[in-house]
Parts: C-alpha cells; structure tokens; sequence
C-alpha cells in the first residue's frame, strides 16, 4: 500500500512541477517579449518627439525639415500599425496571468495540494495559452535555457546559433 501512496504522490508533484515550470517558462517568455515592445514603443516615440521638434523649430536647411517630418510620419505610422504599446501591454497581463496562477500554487503548499488542485492549476493554463498569440521558438528556447540554468540543469540547455539569438522576436 506504501508503494501505491508514495507513486501517487510522485505523480501528483511530478504534475505539480511542470505547471509550476509552464507558468515559469510562460511568464519569461512574456516579460522578454513586453520589453522588447516596449523597447521599440518608446525609441519610435522619441523619434518622433526629436524628428517632430526638429521640423518644428526648422533645424538645417528645408530638406532636413522635410525628412524629420517625413521620419516622424514613417516611424508614428509604424508604431500605430503594429500596436507595440498594444502588443507590450498584452504580454504584460498575460505574465501577470501566470505569475498569479503560480501565486495560486504557491500558497496551496508543497504538500497540501490535491489532485482536484493540480486539475484546476492545469485547466487554467490552457486557458491563459488560449489567449496566448503564436510562440517565436527561438525565444521559447532562449527562456528554457534561463530556466535550465536557473534550477542547475546545465544539461537541458540547448545552444542557439548567433543568427537564432539575433532574429529570436522577429521569427516564429
């Protein structure tokens, strides 16, 4: 009987972990990809705010008026049509979504928890990766190496070439 109990137990916090490490891995993901929106949010903004003074107050000659101006228009254009503000502000709830659920967890102690606990814990990450938009996989990878590297399982860690490092918000 022993036996049985101590393999439900391991089943349940073998279960128990990987959620833990989903929201982990998920709540990374997301806080790489709202700075890196962000990021590209505020130096559009500033580009504008300097493009725009400078057509303002009619630095240089006619041309460099004409090209801040033009920059400011081409960079403000950007930024609204891709939503970046839109875009940071997403993937900041959607971390907030999974550091509250691992909050959840948390508070339910390493060894209170149940089956139906661990069930709902499951459910409610499927729902929050519901809302999720398409994963960049170079970028999942990156986040379960930080991972790997925090919880000293070296070994897990899988190398991304330069070019994966460098396109990793800007390819699936």
């Amino acid at each position: 009987m022993s036996a049985s109990i101590n393999h439900a137990d391991d089943y349940l916090w073998d279960r128990r972990w990987k959620i833990i490490n989903r929201a982990q891995l998920s709540t990374l993901y997301h806080r790489k990809r709202e700075r890196f929106f962000d990021f590209w949010d505020r130096f559009i903004k500033g580009v504008a705010i300097i493009g725009g003074s400078a057509a303002f107050a009619r630095l240089g000659s006619p041309d460099v008026t004409a090209y801040a101006a033009g920059l400011v228009a081409v960079s403000s254009t950007f930024s609204l049509v891709f939503g970046l503000s839109e875009r940071a502000r997403r993937h900041s709830d959607l971390a907030r979504q999974f550091i509250m659920l691992e909050a959840d967890i948390t508070a339910k102690g390493e060894r209170e928890f149940t089956e139906p606990d661990i069930n709902r814990w499951d459910a409610k990450v499927r729902e929050i990766e519901a809302a999720e938009p398409p994963a960049h996989r170079a970028l999942v990878i990156t986040c379960q190496n930080e991972l790997a590297i925090a919880h000293n399982q070296g070994e897990s860690v899988h190398p991304l070439g330069w070019w994966q490092r460098s396109l990793r918000h800007f390819v699936g």
